[in-house]
């Protein structure tokens, strides 16, 4: 059994959903668990200690460790991490996953508003976090971040502040996993689908909703965060999608395409079939690695 006792855990926006649900399998496998959520609604307005405290005292009462943290991820970075130093004097573990969602068509007033805004929460946020972590992590000798990307970084129409955000996280992801290498920190991100508060008011169809309610709860996701959070991670540098369940590896892939030196776009019409023929795609490797994306050589 893969637990976490001795383990410190810090888990943004973990008073509801996917959150929620990490902390509790964190603490209920060991952790001592600082759950941070500034209680704002799914566009990030607003705040609440409820949230946080309501988890923390339902870990406590399961006979697990916690304590709260009320901050902003975006504005205070550094007073969330170090809460977790203040409460529990070490901090192992970073799970990433507070984040907004406001749909805004790019034509539509404040489109690119909403695009600065979801970046400063769901990338920013998530790279302030782990800066201001990293030598806490890299003093654990086996410091882990968790990020949480969406498997909607394909492209999803009128989601593009929320899809350029995730994209950026799994770029992120990728590179820090390199950063991590030498102080034995290892950097994997979720693109998870699972039934949540965003789930509930997005502008799908009531049949998709039951589907992800009875199919596809935020517990099935954390499993996948709690084998990433584990020292016995085997990878690094990796976005696995999850749902219900399945799990997949998400990777950038490149394939033989076709080269001519004189190209014309004339040339390129001809050859377009070439160029786009995926018969011939593998895993792109990170710039700098060794070997394949998952770095699986070299940690």
């Amino acid at each position: 059994m893969l637990r976490f006792d001795g383990k410190v855990a810090l888990v943004t926006g973990g008073g509801r959903g996917l959150g929620r649900s990490h902390a509790l399998l964190l603490a209920a496998r060991g952790a001592s668990v600082l759950v941070n959520d500034l209680g704002g609604d799914p566009t990030g307005s607003g705040a609440s200690p409820s949230p946080a405290d309501e988890v923390v005292a339902e870990i406590k009462a399961a006979g697990g460790t916690a304590a709260a943290n009320h901050d902003d991820v975006a504005a205070n970075a550094a007073s969330v991490v170090q809460a977790a130093i203040d409460a529990f004097g070490k901090l192992d573990i970073v799970v990433n996953n507070a984040g907004i969602n406001v749909p805004a068509p790019i034509g539509s007033p404040g489109a690119v508003d909403q695009i600065r805004r979801q970046m400063e929460v769901n990338f920013f946020g998530t790279a302030a976090i782990a800066a201001a972590a990293w030598p806490h992590l890299a003093a654990s000798g086996s410091g882990r971040i968790v990020n949480t990307s969406s498997p909607t970084i394909v492209g999803w129409e009128g989601q593009t502040p929320y899809v350029t955000s995730k994209a950026a996280v799994f770029g992120f992801t990728r590179c820090l996993a390199l950063e991590g290498k030498a102080a034995g920190i290892r950097v994997n991100a979720i693109a998870p689908t699972a039934y949540t508060r965003l789930a509930e008011e997005a502008d799908i169809p009531d049949s998709l909703k039951e589907t992800l309610k009875e199919k596809m709860t935020p517990s099935m996701a954390s499993q996948l965060v709690a084998y990433f959070a584990h020292e016995d991670c085997a990878v690094t540098g990796e976005t696995f999608l999850t749902q219900g369940g399945h799990m997949q590896r998400i990777a950038l892939t490149m394939n033989e395409g076709y080269a001519n030196p004189d190209t014309t776009p004339e040339d390129i019409a001809e050859h377009l079939a070439e160029i786009v023929d995926d018969a011939t795609s593998k895993p792109l490797g990170i710039v700098g690695s060794e070997g394949e994306v998952s770095l699986l050589d070299i940690v």
